[in-house]
């Protein structure tokens, strides 16, 4: 048997927007505030949220004031971090349940933001280097080249001169997810569409491809994400099967995983972020 068959994995499908647009349905139909707030919660508290913001006041201070634009928006979690820092967040998405649900995240908190349903690849031209931050989480790793890169640059796009770009993608060398990923294709279970994680030199190269000046890419909690993925294989039903083993009930406001950095989290984290200054 050749080398190549046992690595071979069905193709991973880009999906569509009316497809993108199904899933964010599903996402309002069952919609939790809890769970949305415990999302916001646990992740402020996060080794790679402390990290791009300590990188965010070390180049344009307090956040006071200052335009975010969060691209592929989703549930907004970054947008509803920064603007309880005082940011004024703008929100971007081509789905219009994507735009509902983050409304709702920003009315819950009492927060305020410009919701704009588009396309990121032709955006309206008052967004044109209009923002302090343009930034996206989970978006651009769905697109193949050449839109790969010009969804990256579209975040430049809509920055002012010195402003601040943040993109965070899956690292391909947090191993748990992409095995569990290739599980699920061959089991035809994934349903995310094409997927193509970052590596951190992939990731560098696009920022040097930017024109981005004091480039920094950081990783999430390895540790905190490595049990994160413990507990999902645990849930599964074939790891209940083999060790008939019964979770007991937790109350998820008590159950975040604890972070604290650790000197692997930058290559062995589930994420990474590219975080760059827009040349004047």
């Amino acid at each position: 048997m050749r080398l190549v068959k046992l690595w071979w994995l069905p193709v991973m499908k880009t999906i569509n927007n009316q497809e993108w647009g199904d899933m964010w349905t599903k996402d309002l139909q069952g919609y939790d505030p809890d769970a949305e707030l415990d999302a916001i919660n646990s992740e402020n508290l996060s080794v790679r949220c402390q990290k791009i913001v300590r990188y965010l006041h070390k180049k344009i201070g307090e956040l006071d004031g200052k335009q975010t634009v969060e691209i592929g928006c989703g549930g907004a979690i970054y947008s509803r971090i920064l603007a309880r820092m005082g940011a004024r967040p703008t929100l971007v998405d081509y789905s219009p349940d994507a735009i509902i649900l983050a409304k709702r995240n920003l009315d819950m908190l009492g927060l305020r933001g410009e919701l704009i349903e588009a396309d990121i690849f032709d955006p309206p031209v008052d967004l044109i280097g209009k923002f302090d931050i343009a930034m996206s989480f989970g978006t651009v790793e769905h697109y193949k080249y050449p839109e790969r890169l010009d969804i990256c640059r579209a975040h430049i796009d809509l920055l002012k001169p010195g402003g601040i770009c943040i993109i965070s993608t899956p690292n391909i060398l947090f191993l748990p997810h992409e095995i569990l990923k290739s599980a699920l294709i061959i089991k035809r279970k994934w349903f995310l569409g094409y997927e193509g994680s970052f590596s951190s030199v992939e990731l560098r190269k696009v920022g040097h491809k930017l024109g981005l000046r004091d480039i920094q890419v950081i990783g999430s909690s390895w540790q905190a994400d490595f049990m994160r993925y413990v507990r999902i294989v645990r849930e599964t039903t074939t790891y209940r099967r083999l060790f008939n083993f019964v979770e007991k009930d937790t109350d998820s406001s008590t159950n975040l995983i604890p972070q604290k950095h650790h000197w692997l989290d930058d290559f062995l984290g589930h994420d990474i972020v590219l975080m760059g200054v827009k040349s004047d």
